[in-house]
């Protein structure tokens, strides 16, 4: 079955208040900004109570990071124990041939522990790649009317959504998470300021207006 993505963002766009600035958007600019909602909200849409969650690369990631940050209090300890400890002459025959091995582990446990961090800090990898989609269509907002316009967003959210109530997700809790992942994950932030930029230029192309 074709879904017909200019029907879904056009029946969406219909629950927004009539003067909302986000119908000043072109068709094109509307379906995309219907798709990437629509993304986000079923990925962070709630498993069936009772169901048992699978592990995802993040959960991969996250193992990894403890590792990574492991390897460099190891290289701490065997710098102070093994290298350079009271009775660290007993093993010097075995370990002459290693002494570059603590620096190389706490050089290994910067890089990596730092490119493992870019995509968030222990325990916010997963969350961070959720709101991934979430940010970018705020960004594709803010640059296509000038305005954040955070609560006009949620609003169209909502409708796209189709969750109770409880579950919304306001203006003022979009606008935060943005602030909070420009301000904590720069690196993040301008990707995704990118990917808006690119979606902009892509449904400007594409606009016969």
């Amino acid at each position: 079955m074709v879904v017909d993505l200019d029907s879904l963002a056009t029946r969406a766009f219909g629950h927004l208040a009539a003067d909302s600035p986000l119908k000043k958007l072109s068709g094109p600019e509307r379906v995309f900004l219907h798709s990437t909602l629509r993304i986000y909200a079923v990925a962070t849409a709630p498993g069936p109570e009772g169901e048992v969650e699978e592990t995802t690369v993040y959960d991969s990631l996250e193992r990894m990071a403890r590792l990574v940050k492991s390897a460099g209090k190891l290289s701490t300890k065997l710098e102070s124990e093994v290298f350079h400890g009271p009775d660290s002459d007993v093993l010097l025959p075995f370990t002459s041939s290693f002494s570059d091995l603590p620096g190389r582990l706490a050089e290994f446990s910067k890089v990596v522990g730092g490119v493992l961090d870019l995509i968030g800090k222990s325990g916010h990898k997963e969350g961070n790649a959720d709101r991934l989609l979430l940010i970018v269509a705020a960004e594709f907002v803010r640059l296509k009317t000038g305005q954040p316009y955070y609560e006009h967003l949620a609003e169209l959210y909502q409708a796209i959504s189709e969750r109770p109530l409880s579950e919304d997700l306001s203006g003022d809790a979009i606008r935060k998470q943005r602030d909070n992942l420009k301000q904590n994950y720069p690196f993040l932030h301008a990707w995704m300021l990118e990917r808006a930029r690119r979606a902009g230029e892509s449904t400007a192309a594409r606009d016969p207006s």
